[in-house]
């Protein structure tokens, strides 16, 4: 919650802040400060710059496979850091340049925080159909999509996804969403696998796949074993995308990919959230709010950090910033 001695009226005017005025603003941030250290902490917000927003945060979102892996200490960072980079929230106020007004709903990429300072480019408007959880896939929407967009899966190719996790079936999502029918998913866990089968993918446990020769294939488990059984799938010179970061061991290349002449690239960042999420507010009464149903209070997070080194692990973990002191 943004805290000040000024009155949440003041902050809704419009105006550029003074640099007293920002100070006395005060929010509260999770930080890691080493290996499973996590704290909430209070600090004052940056006064905006030209074409930037102060956002007061609703919800973020935890992508569990990869910030699990930073706090765990298995992705080398420096330490103090923050965390996150799903965020809906509300524009409180704004520097200079800006046209978004006071109010506007967005997503952007702040991270588990009450409130920050982030660009107007970083901030897509959410209309007022779609729910605050369902906007929140339009971040790892995207970055699922450009993978998609690398293999160019036709509607008439069969598709293997390694991993239920919300990059996976986000991936199912966007591959079902726009005609590609033939997709199977590979997951350990039975609800994923029901998740996946809401968005139209025929779901297996890891062990069971009866093909060999799906001609596209995309690694979302993080995992070596679900790397392994992926590329095993995939026909003669089919083709494989890596959207996952091997938060749960290195990936390495079986045999199959060289035997059979398999082509893999990988997918990171988004190229172009907002035409995405203009595609995305058109699909957002489909299912979406299921990816992120789990919610915590901030004061919970740390803990929950905890317990998501076992599982069963749920799909995301939403933070509810309105939660902030309960």
């Amino acid at each position: 919650m943004v805290s000040s001695g000024r009155s949440r009226s003041e902050l809704k005017r419009g105006r550029t802040l003074d640099l007293r005025e920002v100070r006395s603003i005060r929010a509260t941030r999770l930080v890691l400060n080493g290996v499973r250290e996590l704290a909430l902490e209070q600090f004052a917000l940056p006064e905006p710059g030209a074409l930037q927003v102060v956002l007061r945060t609703r919800l973020s979102a935890v992508s569990v496979s990869s910030e699990l892996g930073v706090v765990e200490g298995r992705v080398p960072t420096s330490f103090p850091t923050t965390l996150g980079y799903q965020t809906l929230g509300v524009v409180e106020a704004v520097g200079e340049g800006v046209t978004l007004p006071i109010g506007t709903r967005v997503v952007t990429t702040l991270g588990h925080a009450s409130a920050g300072v982030v660009p107007e480019a970083r901030c897509l408007v959410v209309p007022p159909h779609v729910s605050d959880r369902a906007a929140l896939a339009a971040i790892l929407g995207e970055e699922t999509f450009k993978g998609v967009r690398k293999l160019a899966a036709s509607r008439h190719e069969s598709v293997l996804i390694a991993g239920a996790g919300l990059l996976g079936l986000l991936t199912v999502f966007n591959l079902t969403r726009r005609g590609v029918s033939n997709v199977t998913v590979v997951e350990p866990n039975a609800e994923r696998r029901a998740l996946a089968e809401t968005f139209g993918a025929v779901a297996t446990s890891p062990g069971h796949l009866a093909r060999e020769d799906f001609d596209v294939g995309f690694e979302c488990s993080a995992s070596p074993e679900g790397f392994a059984e992926l590329l095993s799938h995939l026909r003669p010179r089919g083709r494989a995308c890596v959207l996952s970061d091997g938060n749960w061991g290195a990936l390495t290349l079986p045999r199959a990919f060289h035997e059979r002449e398999l082509s893999v690239v990988a997918s990171s960042d988004g190229e172009d959230y907002q035409g995405y999420a203009a595609w995305l507010w058109t699909h957002s009464r489909e299912g979406l709010e299921r990816l992120f149903e789990t919610t915590v209070a901030p004061s919970d997070v740390p803990s929950t950090f905890e317990r998501l080194r076992r599982p069963p692990r749920p799909v995301s973990v939403v933070v509810d910033w309105s939660l902030e002191g309960s």
